[in-house]
């Protein structure tokens, strides 16, 4: 644990979700082969889809909607359907057909491996702190087993920006009724998490696994820790 900014105290704690609870890596890679798979095996008009003609796709669907690059989930359900389309389905069945693969997507994009030791550490936090839920991703946190932790959970999407716009900062902010500089945000990510917790006045807990350097960061967070485990020294 390195401590860059003097410590204080916080009354409540939020956390990034992909690659800060959880390795997120296996569990996308698995449910985007997954599908691939199925709509090349279900459908005639996407049988020929793969991952480039995926990649190509995609882009091409952000760049004619931008404001998608804040909706993860509604850019691959408006990306499913858009391949659907391609491939000669009619617009109305493309669109169910889309947001049901969506949400067989979302259920294997959902099982992920959370530790024993950090379901414990939050079973603890939670029983000191409001624990909150700041993430950029689409996690069934109930699938997942997380969602008993948390008293509110943010996603970005419909209309919120992901971090690092104050949006959810903002939103988890008025609901704990708290200023910002008693809460701790905790994440992996240098930019969303880390300069985004920063810049709208949250502590910040730079969780830093992979060894990267200090100079990445563009401002420096309260605290760097190397594992999930060294919260509870701080915190408990």
């Amino acid at each position: 644990m390195h401590f860059y900014r003097r410590w204080q105290p916080v009354a409540a704690i939020s956390f990034d979700l992909d690659d800060t609870l959880y390795d997120n890596g296996p569990a996308i890679v698995r449910a985007e082969q997954w599908m691939l798979d199925h709509l090349r095996s279900e459908y005639l008009a996407t049988a020929m889809l793969d991952k480039p003609r995926w990649l190509a796709l995609k882009r091409t669907v952000l760049n004619g909607a931008p404001e998608l690059h804040h909706d993860v989930s509604l850019a691959r359900q408006q990306t499913i359907r858009a391949a659907m389309v391609a491939g000669g389905m009619a617009d109305q069945q493309a669109s169910r057909e889309a947001e049901q693969v969506f949400a067989a997507f979302l259920a294997e994009r959902s099982k992920i491996e959370v530790s024993e030791s950090t379901h414990q550490l939050l079973a603890r936090l939670a029983a000191r702190y409001p624990l909150v839920v700041i993430t950029n991703g689409n996690l069934d946190l109930a699938q997942a087993g997380l969602d008993r932790y948390f008293t509110l959970i943010c996603k970005a999407g419909a209309g919120t920006r992901m971090k690092p716009a104050a949006d959810m900062f903002e939103q988890t902010r008025s609901a704990l009724k708290l200023p910002p500089e008693q809460i701790l945000h905790v994440g992996d990510h240098p930019e969303t998490d880390v300069l985004g917790a920063r810049v709208h006045g949250f502590r910040a807990a730079w969780l830093n696994e992979r060894q990267q350097p200090w100079h990445a960061l563009q401002l420096l967070p309260d605290v760097e820790i190397n594992g999930l485990e060294e919260l509870a020294g701080l915190l408990l």
